[in-house]
């Protein structure tokens, strides 16, 4: 099955229905070019873990949406 470009809201329910569970994740920067992040769902301190290949930083759900709200994302593994 072929991986499909999901909205920064669907990520968000897609990392909390799989807690702890790191995953890389492709961002749209458009005309075919894209950035790596790296998310994962802390239930224990209720925060979203973002890295870019550094240390995990937590964020809440407004904060991403408010920097990554039209983003579109493939969950790569």
């Amino acid at each position: 099955m072929e991986k499909q470009w999901i909205s920064t809201i669907e990520l968000l329910n897609y990392l909390k229905e799989n807690p702890n569970k790191e995953k890389e994740c492709r961002l749209s920067l458009g005309y075919g070019l894209g950035s790596t992040h790296y998310w994962y769902w802390d239930p224990k301190t209720n925060m979203f873990m973002h890295s870019r290949d550094w240390d995990f930083e937590p964020y809440t759900a407004s904060q991403v949406v408010k920097w990554y709200g039209e983003g579109k994302w493939k969950i790569e593994q």
